[in-house]
């Protein structure tokens, strides 16, 4: 059975990192198996933080909303 890219990711991201993904609902993992796919490994493990935070941000723009 082949791996997803995010499976193939966590196994190189750090304890943080993972739990974040881990934690995350299906369609954000989906959206973050996509991007793994679209940028590569490498890149999403030197930006992750950045793609946390827009994530975060977003889904606060879902809350706040009345």
């Amino acid at each position: 059975m082949a791996q997803t890219a995010i499976r193939l990711l966590l196994e190189q991201l750090p304890d943080d990192a993972r739990a974040w993904i881990g934690n995350l609902p299906l369609p954000a993992r989906a959206e973050i198996d996509r991007l793994l796919k679209e940028t590569g490994v490498e890149n999403f493990k030197a930006h992750w933080r950045e793609h946390k935070a827009d994530l975060d941000e977003l889904e606060r723009s879902f809350t706040l909303k009345p």
